[in-house]
């Protein structure tokens, strides 16, 4: 229920030369929960995307709320919609953030069409102790820095193939001392803390068959879901792949699998040796799924497989999910 989503699309004619201007604002359900035994059947809407565009057709300015290039590719699911397969567990990376978009299309109408995306948007980690915390400011916007990304893509669209493929770029700068605190002399190695990351990733579809995936390695992104949603001076890689199959025009199944592996012994060199408390996830998955215009139907199977500090744990989860599109 709480995957349930509302969008609101608008769209106008020119008012600048060609420029024309538009506007979305999509929300989701999955807001604070309430507890039971009443309040978890009472979901609570959250903005997902709020965010208003001047485009000329070839070139988008977006400003407001809106994925991080990062975000990349997704995997096919109808139970993990909000979040996705393996996100924040097993190399699926991105967050929304509020800040300015830009999108321009380098070569329109060719065979291969590329496209450059930049970023610039709000700084984002965890809060220090005090009076950051209870004020709800992170290290991100502590530093008073945004996070910069840039992605390049490339895609063909043809009757017997399609694929694209890309490569992305993140860059970000944390105060882990926290707000109004001078930094720039006190000697603490790790007051200023850098995050950074490079992924690529794309699909494949070609006939009944289709593979798309991604692959990251990054340091301190955990404000984007990397290092199994793990906070601070971690370093590490990422990275899944999911494969379909139509065996008819209706049904089609989906094999997924992905890893997360932050760099344990990095860390604990990096932070005085310190232990790192999840040292590694693995996600797989099965979807066999029905579609029949804008109705589907899925049985989705997930294990994920987490190395902690303290062990090794297992958890599976059997879902039946049913999704209409409007």
């Amino acid at each position: 229920m709480r995957n349930t989503r509302i969008n609101f699309t608008f769209a106008a004619g020119p008012v600048l030369g060609k420029w024309s201007p538009r506007a979305t604002l999509e929300a989701d359900f999955f807001g604070q929960q309430g507890a039971p035994p009443f309040g978890d059947e009472q979901p609570q809407l959250r903005v997902r995307f709020a965010y208003a565009d001047l485009t000329n057709g070839r070139t988008t300015i977006r400003i407001g709320q809106y994925w991080s290039p990062l975000f990349g590719e997704t995997p096919v699911s109808l139970s993990h919609l909000a979040f996705p397969v393996g996100y924040g567990a097993s190399g699926k990376v991105g967050w929304r953030f509020p800040g300015i978009f830009l999108y321009h299309d380098l070569n329109p109408g060719k065979p291969v069409v590329a496209q450059l995306q930049l970023a610039a948007f709000e700084g984002s980690g965890p809060a220090t102790a005090g009076r950051d915390a209870a004020l709800g400011t992170g290290q991100g916007e502590a530093s008073g820095l945004p996070q910069l990304e840039a992605l390049l893509n490339f895609t063909k669209r043809s009757p017997k193939l399609n694929w694209s493929a890309y490569v992305v770029g993140h860059v970000d700068w944390k105060d882990t001392t926290g707000v109004g605190r001078d930094t720039t002399n006190t000697g603490a190695q790790d007051s200023n803390l850098s995050g950074f990351a490079i992924e690529g990733g794309g699909n494949v579809a070609s006939g009944k068959f289709s593979v798309r995936g991604n692959v990251y390695y990054g340091k301190a992104i955990g404000q984007q879901f990397g290092h199994i949603t793990q906070q601070g001076n971690v370093r590490g890689y990422g990275a899944w792949a999911q494969v379909g199959y139509d065996f008819t025009p209706r049904w089609s199944y989906f094999f997924y699998y992905g890893i997360d592996n932050p760099n344990e012994d990095r860390f604990a060199q990096d932070n005085g040796g310190a232990v790192l408390a999840r040292k590694e996830n693995q996600d797989a998955a099965a979807l066999l799924r029905f579609r029949a215009g804008r109705y589907a139907l899925g049985l989705e199977y997930l294990r994920a497989m987490t190395r902690w500090s303290t062990g090794l744990t297992n958890a599976q989860q059997f879902a039946l999910s049913v999704l209409y599109t409007l």
